[in-house]
């Protein structure tokens, strides 16, 4: 189950000022008028389960300059919120997540994933360490069944597990002025580099206060922005997105981002035996990376890649997200999963885009 945004009513509601310049001069008995704020929000759905969340406020290429000038607020609804208490709790999640938690500190946050017995990741996590709880920030649609496989795994253990998603709410402040923001009805928490390529901080609110805390930060000068500026930032910058460009099929070698997410020199957890052996011994049989076009044609999300340039045979490949890359002159930046034969960088592969095929290279992660 995901729940709606709680401040949905004022995304609806919500307008952007329509200025118009003009030099020509009045003219009398010519029509007059005046041009109003106009709403324009669009919102996409995020999962299966109806959470929605804000697609853009109406121009695009103003939330993105917010994102790299100012300071940005996405409201995210689809993240979801699981909190551990108990005397065990650490010791608990150590078992259970790739990353040395036991050695987290109050105040500290880190990425990880929680894994299965195969190896193959579970959930993409974002750990913080309170006083008196551990929560995780994860995506909202598999909140409840990263529940459900911890508590499969607690036999004696002092720890209590709940998924408190429908009291909690996250916001995003991304941009080089977020670190600026201070509220009252919440807590400014840190949000890692790696989860968006950007920098920013994390707001945790109660869902109650969620609209007191919206507006003021609205008021403050935080710029709304919608997922299509965050998302057009974070594929320039290279940063997955669990169940966007890789998920529960995948070994956390494929998704290619362990030096933020995997620690190879901590105790058991689940699945540790295989991604051990899949670092000394193996490749993985895929692996995430950026492709980089040599045209300014843009293949959507699905498209699949090819070793030859006839676009024939077994596909090498396929496009997972993709975005027009302003601070790469406007051409596309373009992240891909990738066979084994074909993900070595410099390889050349080739994407049908509309009715011509076009030629790329596979760049670093």
């Amino acid at each position: 189950m995901t729940f709606p945004s709680p401040i949905q009513e004022s995304l609806d509601q919500y307008s952007i000022d329509i200025e118009v310049a003009s030099e020509v001069p009045t003219r009398e008995g010519a029509a007059t008028g005046t041009f109003q704020s106009k709403i324009m929000t669009e919102f996409l759905p995020w999962g299966d389960d109806g959470c929605f969340v804000l697609a853009t406020t109406g121009v695009v290429e103003l939330e993105y300059a917010a994102i790299r000038k100012a300071v940005a607020v996405f409201d995210a609804p689809c993240r979801g919120t699981i909190q551990l208490t108990g005397s065990d709790r650490l010791e608990c999640l150590g078992r259970l997540t790739t990353q040395k938690v036991d050695e987290m500190q109050v105040g500290d946050t880190l990425l990880a994933f929680v894994t299965s017995r195969k190896g193959r990741v579970v959930a993409d996590i974002i750990v913080r360490v309170f006083e008196d709880k551990i929560l995780l920030d994860v995506d909202v649609t598999v909140a409840q069944q990263l529940v459900d496989h911890m508590l499969s795994y607690i036999v004696m253990e002092n720890v209590a597990i709940e998924n408190i998603s429908s009291s909690m709410h996250w916001f995003w402040c991304i941009g080089p002025e977020a670190n600026k923001i201070s509220i009252e009805d919440g807590q400014v928490l840190s949000l890692p580099n790696a989860v968006l390529g950007i920098d920013g901080i994390a707001l945790l609110v109660e869902t109650k206060n969620a609209h007191k805390v919206w507006e003021n930060l609205v008021q403050g000068g935080c710029k709304p922005v919608g997922w299509f500026a965050l998302n057009m930032a974070r594929v320039e910058m290279g940063a997955p997105i669990f169940l966007i460009d890789f998920d529960t099929n995948n070994l956390p070698h494929e998704a290619n981002v362990l030096s933020s997410r995997v620690r190879f020199d901590k105790g058991c957890y689940l699945g540790q035996e295989i991604i051990a052996r899949m670092e000394s011994l193996g490749k993985p049989k895929q692996k995430l990376m950026r492709i980089k076009m040599k045209s300014d044609d843009l293949p959507i999300a699905g498209t699949q890649l090819w070793a030859s340039s006839d676009a024939s045979g077994t596909p090498s490949g396929v496009v997972t997200s993709s975005a027009i890359s302003p601070l790469g002159g406007s051409l596309p930046a373009v992240l891909a999963m990738v066979g084994k034969k074909n993900y070595e960088v410099g390889t050349s592969v080739f994407a049908h885009v509309g009715t011509e095929v076009m030629e790329a290279s596979v760049e670093a992660l």
